[in-house]
């Protein structure tokens, strides 16, 4: 009596509480709690009714029914009997079926349609019925985790308008359809939606409808932790632009197979015009420091290279928006423990790609964003020419910066369309012996033209009416630096704020100008020879004096006689023999036939001078020839006097 009493105070306070639970139904269950009235619980499993106040709550837990108890279609049949009672199907608000052999979802749960609360966990369901939870219109918790379902067709959770809660982790789910979640007019108070730890290879950007439904109080968090998500697919023709409404939530990507989060934004086209700009608007800022919509990649398969480069670039310019790349780590950068490193902590310049198509044979094209250039290393390949075609620049801002340089077949610096968007040129240390005036207008405004250690004697005549812009590397050239080439120095040194290397630009040839700065010359030093100009000087005055030399003598010889009479001086009346020890001062030669009285008298003469004269008459030895003693007489004489007569002449 006194157990019966008690039994229908409890009852009284339940009414009390909630008056409209049918009295009969909280009778028997507390009868089942208290008397342990036996419901009609499949063998091996456990039934509990808990106390509760929201409705009638029913466990089913299944996790000590033996291998051999295992009978899905008999399972199914114990379940649908126990759940076909009018009370449960009335009043049912929360029902737990877990770790079942069961492939299926029972019939009967689907007739529940006062439940608020379904957890059908750690079963072995592979497919979700059509038509089932969308007539379970009050539910708000729907849990299926640890399960085997494959995917998610259309109109699974149509009209689950109360739904708040849908956790679906640890499934074999590859698919989803596209309605599933991208109707933002159903699932509206769908604010914890969970997908982690399944087999999902693509996905579409149906997060954004669920998110643009909750607001800064209440953003929804899906999960898609732990998927195999690599491709960012949009079938639903997404295009996320600033003046759509913005979302608020969080989404949760993490280790997955992405190896570059711009996959993300640029398969959902979400910053075709501007990225910084949708970056801003998607995360959502609008007067707050910190994002209302958060993202998360965290993994260790990201490749950090020129693909994320708008995204780390962004990123580091954005307040708040680093928690983003929160443990997201690069698979091609190592600490020194062999470990990737956390991609925010890798500058900027090291984001870079190399570019295969249309590069050059033998040489690597390798793109870095950061300081907008593509780099194309052909250095040492080879090349007798510069390449006809380079790969496309990938921003109409970024520029070539082209490294032909070590090329020794390369000796014509030849006209390339790419020029004209070229900020360095280098083609130093080959074998350029020509430059046109046509190519040089062409390369005159590259940032950055290095000309250096080729063959270069001079640049073409004309090139002194070329607009030079460029910074210009020339030294190490065998700079011909003559008189042809003299117009070139007062172009250089009006080019000298643009050299780069003036001091190494000096002249090879000619010899007389080895080792000479060409900025530092003149045109006096490239036109004349100083050898040449010394020995001009010198012949000059050789031939001054010579000239007056003779000119002198020629005067002298005609004034000989004027110049005796007056002066009694002869230019030639002076004894050269002076201490030579001879036998006679003159030999007088003369014909016998004019020996008297020309040759006497002339012989008178000399010797009252005091002159000894060797006379042929008194003076050669008898029997000798008279050539011999003619000899004789010259070399025993200081002088000759010959008497110039025709008879002389004609012996």
């Amino acid at each position: 009596m006194k157990y019966w009493k008690s039994s229908f105070v409890l009852i009284s306070q339940i009414t009390k509480k909630r008056k409209k639970m049918r009295l009969t139904l909280a009778l028997l269950a507390l009868l089942w709690i208290q008397h342990g009235m036996t419901l009609q619980c499949p063998h091996g499993c456990s039934c509990q009714v808990p106390k509760t106040l929201s409705g009638t709550e029913l466990n089913i837990d299944c996790r000590r029914r033996l291998p051999q108890e295992v009978n899905d279609e008999q399972l199914s049949q114990q379940l649908d009997l126990m759940l076909s009672a009018d009370e449960f199907i009335e009043n049912l608000a929360s029902l737990s079926i877990s770790k079942t052999q069961l492939t299926h979802v029972p019939a009967l749960v689907c007739k529940l349609v006062n439940l608020t609360t379904l957890r059908l966990d750690e079963n072995k369901f592979t497919a979700l019925p059509d038509d089932c939870f969308t007539k379970l219109t009050k539910l708000e918790t729907l849990s299926l985790t640890s399960n085997s379902i494959s995917g998610l067709q259309d109109g699974l959770f149509d009209g689950l308008q109360r739904l708040f809660s849908l956790d679906l982790k640890h499934n074999h789910i590859s698919f989803i359809g596209l309605r599933v979640f991208s109707n933002s007019s159903d699932l509206t108070s769908l604010r914890r939606l969970n997908l982690a730890s399944n087999r999902l290879t693509s996905l579409d950007p149906w997060w954004y409808y669920r998110c643009i439904v909750g607001d800064e109080n209440s953003g929804p968090t899906i999960s898609l932790y732990n998927n195999s998500i690599s491709n960012f697919t949009n079938k639903l023709n997404f295009s996320f632009r600033c003046g759509m409404k913005r979302p608020h939530g969080y989404l949760d990507l993490s280790q997955n197979r992405i190896t570059h989060v711009m996959d993300v934004f640029n398969g959902w086209n979400i910053g075709h015009e501007s990225f910084y700009t949708a970056l801003i608007c998607l995360l959502n800022y609008k007067e707050s420091p910190h994002p209302r919509m958060r993202f998360s990649f965290a993994g260790d398969s990201y490749v950090c290279d020129c693909a994320d480069f708008p995204l780390y670039n962004a990123v580091r310019t954005i307040a708040g928006s680093t928690t983003m790349l929160s443990r997201v780590r690069c698979n091609n950068f190592y600490s020194d423990i062999g470990q990737p490193v956390s991609a925010k902590t890798v500058p900027l310049k090291k984001f870079m790609c190399d570019l295969t198509d249309r590069c050059p044979s033998g040489c690597r094209c390798v793109y870095r964003p950061a300081n907008y250039t593509l780099h194309v290393f052909c250095s040492a390949a080879n090349l007798s020419s510069l390449s006809l075609d380079l790969p496309p620049l990938p921003e109409s801002y970024v520029k070539y910066k082209l490294d032909f340089s070590n090329n020794k077949l390369l000796r014509r610096l030849e006209y390339r369309p790419y020029f004209a968007n070229t900020s360095i040129l280098d083609v130093s240390n080959s074998s350029l012996t020509e430059i046109t005036v046509s190519v040089l207008k062409h390369v005159s405004r590259i940032g950055s033209v290095n000309l250096r250690l080729n063959g270069l004697q001079s640049f073409p005549r004309h090139a002194d009416t070329v607009n030079i812009s460029a910074k210009l590397f020339i030294g190490g050239n065998p700079w011909k630096c003559d008189c042809d080439n003299s117009w070139m120095i007062s172009w250089l040194q009006s080019l000298s704020h643009q050299i780069s290397d003036p001091g190494d630009v000096i002249c090879r040839s000619p010899s007389r100008m080895y080792g000479k700065n060409v900025l530092h010359s003149t045109e006096e030093e490239f036109c004349v020879d100083p050898v040449k100009r010394a020995l001009t000087i010198t012949l000059s005055v050789v031939a001054s004096v010579a000239a007056i030399t003779i000119i002198t003598g020629m005067l002298l010889y005609k004034l000989r006689i004027q110049f005796y009479r007056m002066w009694k001086f002869h230019p030639f009346d002076r004894d050269e023999c002076v201490g030579e020890d001879m036998d006679y001062d003159v030999f007088l030669s003369c014909s016998a036939m004019d020996e008297d009285p020309h040759g006497l008298r002339i012989l008178r003469e000399m010797e009252s001078k005091g002159y000894r004269v060797c006379y042929h008459e008194r003076d050669f030895l008898p029997g000798q020839l008279i050539t011999d003693n003619m000899v004789h007489g010259v070399e025993r004489s200081k002088r000759t006097v010959c008497l110039l007569s025709r008879n002389f002449l004609e012996r």
